[in-house]
This record gives structure tokens, C-alpha cells and sequence, in this order.
């Protein structure tokens, strides 16, 4: 963690999605070098590896806590950026601790208003659309506590559609088991305290997990102050570092 300076400076803390833990944002950390951003790539607790996340049963409460714990150590606002599952961390922190939140970026994240899980609002599109929502779930294996990916050809499919597969076995070999406690769930949200933050969203436009049909329906459903589309699949921190980096930089000015 880097020491407090007396320059001026933005804290972005970097909130990783299901599966992932803070390797995923690693190809946009060159990026982030200069001293004008703090940069905090969290891994939530259980997800440190592969071993860890086998008997993991950490729940969002779990989670909320770890970037409290930050956000207390750091004593100063911060941003949050959350990717997939990530959103749903980053808004439940907003809403207990408003006043220490600058604005959440959601890079094709779960933004989900008060009382919804992310399964609900995808099968009200699926249904509307008459679309296949099912996303990742059909290559998933369950474990004890939760599941992991089961499948190359599923992270390629639904994931990572637009990386080498040399990246996709990389990064196969990485992904860890999700507990069921943190990411089958919904949040209470109050428009007094989560829904007075800013808010930002990223798009991805081709996205095979989060479909861009509902990336939009949660926008429909949540106050957005601005909305960015991407040209690629579920991970622009892997595919469009750059990019992504430029967008999230002129978020926080």
C-alpha cells in the first residue's frame, strides 16, 4: 500500500468480478503508474488462489468488509471501479459508507437496484427478448461452497471470445472457485445513501456474459451520469487496457 503524500491525488480501488480475483485487472496497471492515482487492486478475501477458494465461504458482507477495511486505513474518498460481480460489491459499499465514495464506474458490471439479484433481471430480459440468457452457468461445476468454471471453451466463449487462446489457458489456470454466498444475492439500497453517488457505466458491447440487452436494462432501472461503450467482450481490462483506462481516467476528473 502506498504511503500518503501531500499531493494531490485520486484513490481508485479496483474491485474484481466472479472467478477473478486482482490479477484480472493486471494489463491495465501500467496505466496507472503516475503519482496523480493510488491505485488498490483488491483481492476479496477466499479468492487468493485456486487452493483458498476451494473452502471458501465468503459472503458479500465478507467482501464489504475488506474494502471497508481499506477505505478506514486510508481515511480519504475513494472511487471504486468494479467489473462483472464486482458492481454488486462496490454499490452495497456506497450505500453503507456514502460519505467516503467519490463515484463507482461499473466496467460491464452488475449495477442492480435495490432488492434484485443479477438472475432476476437477466431472466426478465431473457423472457422479454425471447434470448438465451444462461451466460457462463451452462460451464459451470459445483463444489462444496460454490462453483468454478469447468470448461476452455466455455471462458472462450463467454469470457474471452476476443483474446488468443494462449491468453484464455493463461488465465484458465488462474480462475478460482466463487462462492455461492457472495454472488447468488441482492442489497437493500436507499436513494439518500448508494443512490446520491455517482455513477458511470462502460459498456461492453459483446458481451457473452453480461449481454448488452442487460447491461442497458440495468441502466433503465439505476441513475447513470454518463455511459461508455467498448467494442469488445466481457473483460475491456483485458482486451482494451488502454482504452478502458483513458475512460476511466476522464470519469474521475
Amino acid at each position: 500500500m502506498k504511503n500518503k503524500t501531500t499531493m494531490p491525488h485520486k484513490n481508485l480501488v479496483f474491485i474484481h468480478g466472479a472467478w477473478v480475483s486482482g490479477w484480472g485487472w493486471s494489463a491495465l496497471k501500467p496505466y496507472f503508474d503516475g503519482a496523480e492515482y493510488h491505485c488498490y487492486w483488491l483481492n476479496l478475501p477466499g479468492s487468493q488462489s485456486k487452493e483458498e477458494s476451494l473452502e471458501s465461504r465468503a459472503s458479500l458482507n465478507d467482501y464489504i468488509a475488506h474494502v471497508y477495511d481499506l477505505i478506514d486505513e486510508l481515511d480519504e474518498p475513494v472511487w471504486l471501479i468494479a467489473h462483472s460481480g464486482g458492481g454488486l460489491t462496490a454499490t452495497a459499499v456506497a450505500e453503507a459508507r456514502p460519505d467516503m465514495v467519490s463515484g463507482i464506474i461499473y466496467a460491464a458490471g452488475m449495477m442492480l437496484p435495490s432488492g434484485m439479484s443479477y438472475g432476476e433481471i437477466s431472466s426478465k430480459v431473457g423472457q422479454r427478448d425471447n434470448i438465451d440468457i444462461s451466460g457462463i452457468s451452462t460451464y459451470l461445476k459445483k463444489t462444496k461452497y460454490g462453483s468454478y468454471v469447468d470448461s476452455l471453451d466455455g471462458i472462450k466463449k463467454i469470457f474471452l471470445q476476443d483474446v488468443s487462446d494462449e491468453i484464455i489457458s493463461e488465465i484458465a489456470q488462474k480462475m478460482v472457485v466463487q462462492p455461492d454466498e457472495s454472488r447468488l444475492v441482492s442489497v437493500t439500497l436507499t436513494n439518500e445513501r448508494a443512490g446520491k453517488i455517482p455513477k458511470f457505466y462502460i459498456e461492453a458491447s459483446n458481451d457473452n456474459s453480461i449481454l448488452l440487452t442487460v447491461q442497458k436494462e440495468m441502466q433503465s432501472l439505476t441513475k447513470v451520469d454518463k455511459t461508455v461503450s467498448l467494442d469488445c467482450g466481457h473483460f475491456p481490462q483485458v482486451v482494451m487496457p488502454e482504452e478502458l483506462s483513458i475512460i476511466i481516467k476522464d470519469f474521475v476528473l
